[in-house]
């Protein structure tokens, strides 16, 4: 049996253990990967179910906050209906302030509300705005005492106010359904996280039971293939090592004498004597190498010279490179620092327009009110004109009625002193009649006095009227220009929305040109660095080729001096 065929049986042996110890190790790790990626998917569904939690608590959130605003505007239709129901009793102005404030506050709280449910902010706006005009048109029935239209229109009033507090509980009430709803879900999505991390216990318990069998397993493994190498080791030494050793001193006398004539006595014929009988005729090629080697190493040691100098010049340019590539991978660095700072200024920017953005409309809204409140305020002024005008008309006719009084009171009087000029001529017969005439004459005395004083009085009222004609011709005029001025300012304030939605989209896009140029930066930076690692290998790789290369010269002259050691 030769030495080739002990150790074929030797490794097989031991390549059977090994690879059935590796098996076991493999399907073992295999399992635990198993338990791994089941864990893997627990934890991933956790992970959904915690973003769902996350979900439902936002969608909570905007739950609290639209049942909030519901509450503050039931309250603020409260304070409003309150209002309009003194105004309507008491008639005071202060009434009336306090109700226009509270409507409009209550269209703050609607407007607010518009985002999130725009059809009942709609309603519940018509209904309002309803409700306040006809409170107005009651307070105006009562106040031409008209009782009847009042209690009507107050009525109509209450089926309003009714409408917007039932659309106000339906509202409240959905919202707390949709509350409970959400918590609903939240309380599944806890329960669902707390079943998937009991699981994920559960499993991480049975890996840490299955490794530890593995541990023990490989320990016993270790040790059993210990024993066998041992056992191995001391056949292969008594069967190899004594032949090897003769092979050994045959080597070592060649060694110190560094004589290439000595050869190995071969006495078997397995692979050892094999090996000699090749051992000494690959001697007798080795002195004829030695030879060519002697010769050989002279032109190496002038190749390795010059290619010496080569890799000194290469050096020096991969230096000269690797310098530039840092200092371009430093300017890159400032550039996408600088496109960063650029790309956050933009989104400043932006989140500063959208607020504008946001204020414009709000202010156009109020733009919008006050527009309509100045043409509310024009008509009123009309019609107060036009009651004053009517006024003056009817104070001039009273002077034309008075005009006559005062003739008929002259006449009067002229025929009184007539009558008494008649009765003196009569003597005693005429005078009683001279007494009647003389009540008549101061009867038209004092009528043409009274009718001088409400003359006056009237021209006063004229002079007062005229002057309150004017007065409101002059606030009609400043109302349309009020007017005028608040839809050239809403237009204005459109062109402002409208050139804010442009710098929006500039900035977006600025943003979006920054990022891109951060990305192609990076790309950039990502090759230069690259490019600078190259280098530093290259130059690793010139400066070890160099290395080489002089050590190569060095093994030349070593392996001249060493050939000519040798007897051939």
């Amino acid at each position: 049996m030769n030495i080739s065929t002990k150790l074929v049986a030797g490794s097989l042996g031991f390549s059977a253990i090994v690879a059935g110890s590796l098996i076991y190790i493999l399907l073992t790790v295999q399992s635990t990967s198993q338990i791994s990626i089941e864990q893997r998917k627990l934890v991933n569904k956790q992970t959904t179910a915690i973003n769902h939690q996350v979900d439902l608590k936002q969608q909570q959130q905007l739950v609290k906050i639209k049942s909030a605003q519901l509450i503050k505007i039931d309250s603020e239709f409260r304070d409003l209906r309150a209002w309009l129901l003194d105004l309507s009793v008491s008639w005071l102005n202060e009434a009336e302030d306090n109700a226009n404030e509270t409507l409009e506050e209550l269209n703050i709280e609607l407007m607010k509300i518009q985002k999130t449910d725009p059809k009942l902010a709609s309603d519940l706006q018509i209904k309002a705005d309803k409700l306040y005009e006809l409170m107005l048109s009651a307070v105006d029935a009562y106040v031409d005492e008209n009782r009847v239209k009042g209690n009507s229109i107050i009525a109509q009033c209450r089926q309003i106010a009714l409408d917007i507090e039932l659309l106000i509980a339906d509202a409240l009430k959905k919202t707390d359904l949709e509350f409970k709803k959400i918590n609903a879900q939240a309380l599944s999505a806890a329960n669902a996280v707390k079943s998937s991390g009991e699981q994920v216990r559960i499993s991480a318990n049975i890996v840490v039971e299955k490794n530890s069998d593995l541990l023990t397993n490989s320990i016993i493994i270790l040790f059993t293939i210990i024993a066998l190498s041992l056992l191995y080791s001391y056949v292969m030494r008594r069967e190899v090592c004594t032949p090897v050793n003769r092979l050994r001193t045959t080597v070592e006398k060649i060694q110190q004498e560094s004589n290439l004539a000595v050869r190995f006595e071969v006495r078997t014929l397995d692979e050892i004597g094999i090996t000699g009988v090749s051992f000494n005729k690959m001697m007798d090629l080795f002195s004829n190498i030695v030879d060519q080697v002697g010769q050989a190493s002279i032109e190496l040691d002038t190749a390795i010279s010059n290619l010496v100098d080569l890799m000194q010049n290469a050096q020096g340019g991969v230096v000269n490179q690797q310098n530039a590539t840092e200092q371009v991978a430093t300017a890159i660095n400032e550039m996408a620092t600088t496109v960063q700072e650029v790309a956050r200024h933009t989104e400043q920017a932006k989140n500063s327009t959208e607020k504008t953005k946001e204020t414009t409309t709000e202010g156009r809204h109020m733009v919008d009110t006050s527009i309509k409140n100045t043409q509310g305020l024009s008509k009123l002024l009309n019609n107060a004109n036009d009651a004053l005008k009517k006024v003056e008309h009817d104070s001039a006719e009273i002077g034309l009625v008075l005009d006559v009084i005062r003739n008929i009171s002259e006449q009067t009087n002229l025929l009184a002193l007539n009558a008494a000029i008649e009765a003196a001529r009569a003597g005693e017969a005429g005078r009683g009649f001279a007494v009647v005439a003389d009540e008549v004459r101061t009867l038209a005395q004092k009528t043409q006095e009274s009718t001088e004083e409400i003359n006056n009085i009237i021209s006063k009222l004229q002079v007062g009227t005229k002057d309150a004609v004017s007065l409101m011709s002059l606030g009609n005029e400043e109302a349309h220009n009020v007017a005028a001025q608040a839809e050239l300012t809403g237009e204005a304030l459109e062109k402002v929305d409208f050139q804010v939605n442009e710098i929006n989209d500039i900035n977006t896009l600025i943003a979006t040109s920054a990022e891109e140029q951060s990305l192609v930066a990076d790309d950039i930076n990502r090759n230069v660095v690259d490019i600078n690692d190259s280098c530093s290998t290259t130059t690793d790789a010139v400066q070890e080729t160099m290395t080489a290369s002089e050590n190569l010269l060095e093994l030349s002259k070593q392996l001249d001096s060493i050939v000519k050691q040798f007897k051939t």
